[in-house]
């Protein structure tokens, strides 16, 4: 009878007395460490706020087709210029950035006597919102043969374009 006593005490201070093994702790911290880089490779936080980037440049393109489109419908055809002279037009004909400083074309300034597109058509032209600058505002615009607005960014997962 002794011996049985001896044998129960044994096991119930041997169930009460520890913790977690190694093993267990490893392999916990293991499936944790498996499920935060499968969430990381899913979610890929700098991929998805690229393709945000890509939204707004997205976005800013069409606004700056739409605002030269609404000039040219106000101005009986003529593209806004900087030249100051209504009988030629300095708007490129090659893809060239927009800003203020040289060799961008001014759209911000472009317009006739009275009227110029900033702040008369819109507050401001939008900028790129990962590198867009007043001297450079991150966007190309260029007229074609056929009188057809082309505006375009370079975006970070695809390239950017509208023609109108």
């Amino acid at each position: 009878m002794l011996e049985k006593d001896k044998f129960c005490k044994k096991r119930s201070t041997r169930f009460f007395v520890g913790g977690f093994t190694m093993i267990e702790l490893l392999l916990v911290m293991s499936i944790i460490g498996i499920l935060a880089t499968t969430m990381m490779v899913i979610l890929r936080p700098a991929t998805m706020l690229a393709r945000a980037r890509d939204s707004q440049r997205d976005s800013d393109v069409n606004s700056l087709v739409i605002l030269v489109r609404q000039y040219v419908s106000d101005h009986s055809g003529t593209l806004p210029d900087t030249d100051g002279d209504p009988d030629t037009s300095n708007f490129p004909t090659s893809l060239t950035c927009i800003g203020n400083a040289p060799p961008c074309f001014n759209l911000a300034a472009a317009g006739d006597d009275d009227e110029s597109l900033v702040p008369d058509y819109s507050a401001s032209l939008p900028k790129d919102p990962k590198t867009g600058s007043d001297g450079n505002i991150g966007y190309m615009i260029m007229v074609d043969a056929n009188n057809h607005i082309t505006v375009s960014a370079s975006g970070e997962t695809r390239t950017i374009s509208v023609i109108k």
